[in-house]
């Protein structure tokens, strides 16, 4: 029998905060795991955005498909097959040593993955207070992240990538207690809640937001798949990158409070150009010679408006499609992109020049925020 959302006891309500985190492991530990695997494959520049983008698109094809299939689907049951694929991919990513046998056993721990953390989030947006429990998801997230990063430099050594990978399948067997504590489906009628692929394509207004978040996270793939690459060409020690990042992104939970203060004061073109700005700025900056503490500053310019923007993304698609419909496609959109930002990298830098990336980066913010403006300009128009 399926639980309403207010009668979810406590302990599924904190079980769906943290699973987020084990769906996202690729993503929250892309520079760990590819800083590994410079070590340990000897990879090369164009190989590390191959890599990164092995690493996002899997979650990006799963994200899309459970968007549209997750009130049809049996919780329990997929979200056990999403952590088996995931753990089975890190195993398999563990006991390969060259870069064409580990694309494949990381893609797979990534469709794995983006299935687990979509279906996370759909617990949390059936209950009353959501948006609590998405902040304090988003807590949760960013908590790990900085403990993933600070580890870094055990993992920068010989046999660090297999030893990375078996922390991270240690992370599926902790989901797979957490998921018996979900509700076993969906509360809600799947006729109610999912959307056709056919709807999304019907809705030019809105498609144009939604592409307005996929290009944006294209920014954010390329960036987050070479940041770490950045850092050591500039002569920093894994040590000093690990906590100049980790301190970055402990600093950017201040974007998320920011929107909460702001709220729709300035709507939302306004705040997003803020962000367009900020975060082009931090990309300059990367590109220029850097002293550890420029580079801290940079990065966590960058993770501030990263996480200020998301919640007027969120804002412009519900504005155009009041139902909130859209709005839970969204995820989907944002996987897509970070995935295909790591590929685009890739295909234009050079061994020991990354200025690729930052221009990829910058392009891709400014044609963001113009799919925004556009998005709402049709919607005013009409």
């Amino acid at each position: 029998m399926a639980h309403s959302a207010s009668s979810m006891p406590l302990r599924s309500m904190l079980a769906a905060c943290c699973l987020p985190v084990i769906g996202a492991a690729c993503f929250f530990a892309t520079p760990v795991i590819l800083g590994a695997a410079v070590v340990d494959l000897a990879l090369s520049e164009v190989q590390v955005g191959i890599l990164g983008s092995s690493l996002l698109s899997g979650s990006a094809i799963s994200a899309v498909v459970t968007a549209f299939l997750v009130r049809r689907l049996q919780w329990h049951l997929l979200d056990y097959v999403a952590l088996l694929a995931e753990a089975i991919g890190f195993f398999a990513a563990a006991h390969v040593d060259t870069f064409a046998a580990i694309l494949v056993p990381f893609w797979l721990a990534s469709l794995g993955g983006g299935a687990l953390y979509s279906l996370a989030l759909t617990v949390l947006s059936d209950h009353p207070q959501s948006v609590r429990l998405f902040g304090l998801s988003i807590s949760v997230q960013v908590f790990f992240q900085v403990l993933v990063l600070l580890s870094m430099p055990w993992f920068m050594v010989p046999g660090g990538l297999a030893d990375c990978l078996y922390g991270l399948l240690g992370l599926c067997l902790i989901g797979g207690l957490l998921v018996h504590l979900l509700p076993k489906q969906s509360s809600i009628p799947a006729d109610q809640e999912t959307m056709s692929v056919a709807e999304v394509l019907n809705q030019p207004k809105a498609l144009l937001a939604l592409l307005g978040c996929l290009v944006f996270f294209v920014n954010i793939g390329a960036v987050w798949a070479y940041i770490e690459r950045i850092g050591s060409l500039s002569g920093f020690t894994p040590v000093d990158l690990s906590q100049a990042l980790a301190a970055a992104v402990a600093v950017s939970i201040l974007g998320s409070l920011a929107t909460v203060w702001q709220g729709k004061r300035y709507g939302e073109v306004w705040p997003l150009g803020c962000a367009s700005a900020g975060m082009l700025v931090a990309v300059v900056m990367m590109q220029i010679p850097l002293t550890l503490g420029q580079f801290f500053l940079a990065f966590a310019i960058y993770n501030f408006f990263w996480n200020y923007s998301l919640a007027y993304q969120y804002a412009v698609v519900a504005r155009i499609d009041s139902s909130g419909r859209y709005v839970a496609a969204t995820p989907a959109f944002h996987s897509i992109g970070g995935a295909v930002g790591p590929l685009i990298a890739a295909a234009f830098v050079t061994s020991g020049q990354l200025i690729a990336v930052n221009v990829v980066a910058g392009i891709a913010l400014l044609f963001s925020f113009w799919l925004f403006v556009l998005g709402l300009r049709t919607h005013s128009e009409a």
